[in-house]
């Protein structure tokens, strides 16, 4: 198994050619940006399903808080002068 292994890295190793490549300054900001920009969109993504997350993982409550399903603006029935 350990000669296998060895084998195998010593043969890609023999074959390696220079790439003569050129990655210039510009290249390692917009690289930062994607990887900024990555985490932003999935910090947005959480925010816009915050509440169905909460809910998928069970950590919403049963009680509702929303003054409008609790009748704090019901009509009461009188004229209002």
């Amino acid at each position: 198994m350990k000669k296998s292994i060895f084998f195998a890295i010593t043969l890609f190793t023999i074959g390696v050619e220079p790439a003569f490549a050129y990655i210039d300054p510009g290249s390692g900001s917009a690289i930062m940006s994607v990887i900024i920009g990555f985490f932003v969109a999935i910090g947005v993504l959480m925010k816009t399903f915050w509440y169905r997350i909460k809910g998928f993982l069970g950590l919403s409550k049963n009680k509702k808080t929303d003054s409008i399903n609790n009748g704090d603006l019901q009509d009461k029935g009188g004229d209002s002068k």
